[in-house]
């Protein structure tokens, strides 16, 4: 296997698999991905009496030197209300992070120790490393974390949870999500993989119902009022049918106010200016997000993702009108008051690489703290 850079995580005070979702959120603030995730275990605290400790292990990827690293651990550590005391000994972490491997590197320095030098002796860090590192071998003790499972004499009891570190609590504080973004960004198929593994209701745009769609790409001028009039009386229906009959969790391929930036752009000014006093009526009544991700893709993308889908009624969308929506869109979600985050998507296929839409999931999960 690659050699790995791998952490360790730990929580024993408070809400602990909470301070652990926390702090691989803030760890990806900085240029660190997280490639892999081990289970969550419940352990004894170890060397001293105190509330169990809730331990998992990650597999991370930066091109930060070791003790770079570890300043950034360190640092999310006080984030999170790690208290440090000058006696000697174990004591309670709210969030306890440890540099275990760096590659194969060695160091033994007065700041850091690389192996870490008692992993070896301790059941609740083996345990979480052979989920993801089951055949790295430890570059001092020149075997591999099974054979060091194999041969460790704790027996401190283990039990295994049923967090999954990959999908942190994302609707706890968003229980509605909607995403938007420019034509061709990815909108519907980031909103069906969040739906699909959170098990939340899927909320979509109805866009092919528009008869006037297809005119419109054709000759904008003389489409334009039609379409976006359109456009903005059936997504106010859709919308009160939606929430008559859904008061869960939800996740959403467009928001309401897509209308506004969609009727600035094609709209003569007296058209917009009627269209507006509509919408403000309409928006009024609505149900607003409780956040809304906005997504951005570089222009190059944007069309190779528009001719791949090869949808009839966007064959003539042209780069300039690309531009002037993604123009638009940044103009019109800086006035509107609810949380508003926005996340590039530029060179990243979440099917091709899973721990990228889990890194996404996490910029959203630190958006609510």
């Amino acid at each position: 296997m690659l050699e790995p850079i791998i952490i360790s995580l730990g929580s024993n005070i408070g809400n602990r698999i909470g301070f652990i979702y926390k702090a691989l959120a803030l760890i990806e603030e900085h240029p660190v991905t997280i490639r892999e995730l081990s289970n969550v275990y419940e352990t004894p605290s170890w060397g001293f009496d105190s509330t169990p400790f809730y331990n998992a292990c990650a597999i991370l990827k930066t091109s930060l030197k070791p003790i770079a690293l570890l300043k950034i651990l360190l640092n999310v550590e006080d984030k999170l209300g790690r208290k440090r005391y000058s006696e000697k000994g174990y004591q309670d972490r709210t969030v306890d992070l440890d540099l275990l491997f760096y590659n194969n590197e060695i160091i033994h320095s007065k700041d850091l120790k690389i192996p870490h030098p008692k992993l070896h002796l301790r059941n609740f860090i083996l345990k979480p490393l052979l989920d993801i590192a089951p055949k790295f071998k430890h570059p001092v003790l020149l075997k591999t974390i099974t054979e060091l499972n194999h041969h460790q004499l704790d027996k401190i009891k283990i039990i295994q949870t049923n967090f999954n570190l990959s999908l942190p609590p994302i609707f706890k504080s968003f229980p509605f999500i909607s995403i938007e973004g420019n034509i061709g960004v990815g909108k519907t198929t980031l909103a069906k993989m969040i739906s699909k593994n959170y098990k939340v209701k899927f909320y979509s745009e109805e866009y092919n119902s528009n008869p006037h769609l297809e005119n419109f790409y054709k000759d904008p001028l003389k489409h334009a009022l039609r379409t976006e009039s359109f456009f903005l009386n059936n997504r106010f229906e859709n919308d009160k049918i939606f929430w008559q009959q859904n008061n869960g969790k939800v996740v959403a391929d467009f928001c309401f106010f897509k209308c506004l930036v969609f009727a600035k752009q094609n709209l003569k000014k007296n058209d917009y200016n009627t269209f507006k006093k509509d919408f403000d009526q309409k928006m009024d009544k609505i149900k607003i997000p409780s956040l809304v991700i906005f997504l951005t893709k570089n222009f190059r993308e944007l069309e190779q993702q528009i001719k791949k889908r090869d949808r009839s009624f966007e064959r003539e969308i042209k780069l300039t009108y690309l531009k002037k929506l993604e123009k638009g869109y940044h103009l019109i979600i800086n006035n509107f008051e609810f949380p508003i985050l926005e996340y590039s998507l530029d060179n990243i296929d979440f099917n091709k690489n899973e721990f990228e839409f889990e890194k996404f999931l996490r910029a959203i999960f630190r958006a609510s703290f």
